[in-house]
Parts: structure tokens; C-alpha cells; sequence
């Protein structure tokens, strides 16, 4: 009995090490490219599902001022089906002296006032690039963004249609929430696709590194951080910064903020 309950005792310490207590890790990638004439600075706040972090969201915010980046990509699920939104909206408000570019996640796709939401945030400043893509002009760079709605089978997008969408040839990033549809995004042209959802696997194995379960695909996935070669094209995927999902918490894997330095080649 004393055996069982020392290993019960072990094993309740090493989850509560794993918690995501107040950490939130900050990520640095650098890609270069041809098409960037001048260093710029995106950072990725991906999976947000409302959560709250302090007054005015301060304990993420004081976290991104200092970054100073150039532009915000949001992609997916910022918001959930059944909260009011108060969080979302309010980390926007704090945010709002930087460039924002939104995609819709799984979560938001599934709610039945997805077009209210929409106008919200457009209203709010941020951008939505389903239709048409965002042609920026960001420290010297041209940039193009499409937003890619997050629908439920991969199936549903034909990848000409989807380069259609592009109309220049600047650095082209393709926001889209599912990390997954990785036989879609390498017959897209354009640069960098940017993704969340798969929350970094949810609960990781400490030694591995290794996400144990991700959202529509199941046990050891693949693709649920960092950056990935897609046939030419880089995937860069955030963890996220929601600290559970449907009731399951984190465990050795901290919320997260992306931030993605881009740069000429030499």
C-alpha cells in the first residue's frame, strides 16, 4: 500500500509540474526569402479560445508590446461557440496600434452567428482576406495574405482555386487554422501558410518533445509546432495560448506566442 500511494504521490508531482501555470513561452523562428527586401517582425497568436489573462489581458499583452512587431496574424480560433467574447475582443482592442489579419478556426466556423462575429471584428480593425487577399506594405516588403476559412474536410478546397486568390507576386502567406491538410497546402503557391489548432499536441512527452494528441487526427502527430517543409513551401504551426480544450489541460506544454522574423537572402 505504501508503495502504491509513493507512486500515486510521484505521479501527482510530475503532472502538477507539467500545469500550465502562469508561463507563457515566447517562440522565435527566422525565415528568408527573396522576395523580403527589409527584417520584419510577425507575431502568431493562434488558439486563443477566450481565454482570459488578467485584467486587459495584460499577462499576454505585456508580453507582445515588447516585441514590437510589424503585423499580427491570428489564425483560428480566437473565439469559442458558447463564450460572450470578452476576452477576444479586448486582447483586439489592446493590440490595436499593430496591422491584424484573421482566420476563421473550427470553433468559430461551427458557431451560428459566424457572420455577427465577422462584422465584429472587421469593425474592430482586423482584417479578413477570404475573398480578396491583403496586399500590405510593411517596412519596405510587400506582402500578400489570404485567409482561408476553416470548413470541415480538406476536400472541400481545390488548390488552383485557392492560388486564384492571390494577385501579385510579393511573399504570400496563406493563413489556414488545420496544420493537417498538408497534400492541399503543397499545391498552393505562395510562401508560408500559417496554422494553429493542433495545440502543440495537447499533452507532451517531456523527453520527446513530442505531442501525444492533436484535434482530428489523433495519437503522435505529426504536424503541432514549428516549422515544416511542405513541398517547397514552409508550414509554420503555433501551440497556441488556449491553457485547456473541452475541459482537458495542458500538460508540459505552455501556452505560446510565435514570433517569425523575416529576412532577405543574402
Amino acid at each position: 500500500m505504501k508503495m502504491i500511494a509513493g507512486s500515486a504521490a510521484v505521479a501527482a508531482a510530475v503532472t502538477a509540474a507539467g500545469l500550465p501555470y502562469e508561463k507563457i513561452d515566447t517562440t522565435f523562428y527566422r525565415l528568408s526569402s527573396k522576395k523580403i527586401r527589409n527584417p520584419m517582425r510577425i507575431v502568431v497568436l493562434a488558439d486563443l479560445h477566450d481565454q482570459d489573462y488578467g485584467k486587459h489581458m495584460e499577462k499576454l499583452t505585456e508580453k507582445i508590446h515588447p516585441l514590437k512587431p510589424d503585423l499580427i496574424l491570428l489564425p483560428g480560433d480566437l473565439c469559442e461557440e458558447k463564450k460572450n467574447d470578452e476576452h477576444s475582443f479586448c486582447l483586439i482592442d489592446q493590440l490595436k496600434q499593430y496591422p491584424m489579419i484573421y482566420s476563421t478556426g473550427n470553433h468559430e466556423e461551427h458557431r451560428p452567428d459566424l457572420p455577427t462575429l465577422l462584422y465584429k471584428i472587421r469593425k474592430m480593425g482586423v482584417s479578413i482576406p477570404e475573398q480578396r487577399s491583403d496586399v500590405l506594405e510593411i517596412c519596405g516588403n510587400t506582402l500578400e495574405v489570404v485567409a482561408l476559412p476553416c470548413v470541415k474536410r480538406e476536400s472541400f478546397y481545390d488548390p488552383a482555386d485557392v492560388s486564384g486568390k492571390f494577385r501579385t507576386d510579393a511573399y504570400r502567406i496563406l493563413m489556414s487554422h488545420r496544420p493537417n491538410w498538408v497534400d492541399l497546402y503543397g499545391q498552393i503557391d505562395c510562401d508560408l501558410i500559417v496554422c494553429g489548432h493542433a495545440h502543440g499536441g495537447q499533452w507532451r512527452c517531456p523527453p520527446l518533445h513530442r505531442g501525444l494528441v492533436a484535434p482530428s487526427v489523433g495519437l503522435f502527430p505529426k504536424y503541432t509546432e514549428g516549422i515544416h517543409d511542405i513541398n517547397g513551401r514552409k508550414m509554420m504551426i503555433s501551440r497556441g495560448l488556449t491553457k485547456k480544450t473541452h475541459g482537458v489541460i495542458r500538460l508540459f506544454n505552455d501556452p505560446e506566442i510565435v514570433v517569425l522574423d523575416l529576412e532577405g537572402e543574402m
